[in-house]
């Protein structure tokens, strides 16, 4: 029962998570951001570490970057979304209980990209429109290298059950303190 209204707790919150204000150096800025963003951070290695563990190779982290890339085009275009924060928190919810229930990991794994466009989303609200291009080029660069640096990851943990379910603990503790930020 106190699992369920956490998770409940979780989904229903509407912490702000974006991070405007990209506009002195859009390139830069973009470039910056994953690194910066703990919410983005956090997805985009977990997505890279469930790669590696159900031998997805790099479909998935590529599926994700172009859903993420998709998204931040729609957000540019379409502005910002009711439930958007929550989307984003859900994906760090659903890496950690992927890597927390290996017996669920390959469906929960698949719906990263999904995700990953609700990522994309708020960076293309948060980006100065006139350096939208700018702002995606930096953030899609650093969003790949950080795939594959949780794919790099996910590999070694391979054979560590144990060190799997202290990242999928570790990516619910990043979870509920973005969600208390």
């Amino acid at each position: 029962m106190k699992k369920t209204l956490a998770l409940v707790l979780l989904m229903v919150a509407l912490p702000a998570f974006a991070h405007p204000g990209h506009d002195s150096n859009p390139l830069q800025d973009g470039l910056l951001h994953p690194l910066t963003g703990l919410d983005h951070l956090l997805m985009l290695l977990g997505t890279g570490v469930l790669a590696a563990l159900t031998r997805r190779n790099l479909s998935l982290p590529l599926a994700t970057l172009g859903a993420m890339f998709g998204g931040a085009v729609l957000g540019h275009l379409f502005g910002g979304m009711v439930g958007l924060e929550t989307l984003i928190l859900a994906s760090l919810v659903v890496a950690a209980v992927a890597l927390l229930l290996p017996n669920r990991q390959l469906l929960l794994a698949l719906a990263m990209p999904v995700f990953a466009l609700f990522h994309g989303w708020a960076h293309g609200v948060e980006a100065t429109p006139s350096a939208f291009w700018q702002f995606s080029a930096g953030f899609v660069t650093v969003s790949g290298l950080l795939l594959v640096a949780g794919f790099g990851v996910g590999c070694l943990l391979r054979r560590h059950a144990k060190l799997q379910k202290a990242f999928g603990g570790g990516l619910l503790a990043g979870a509920a303190y973005v969600l208390a930020g």
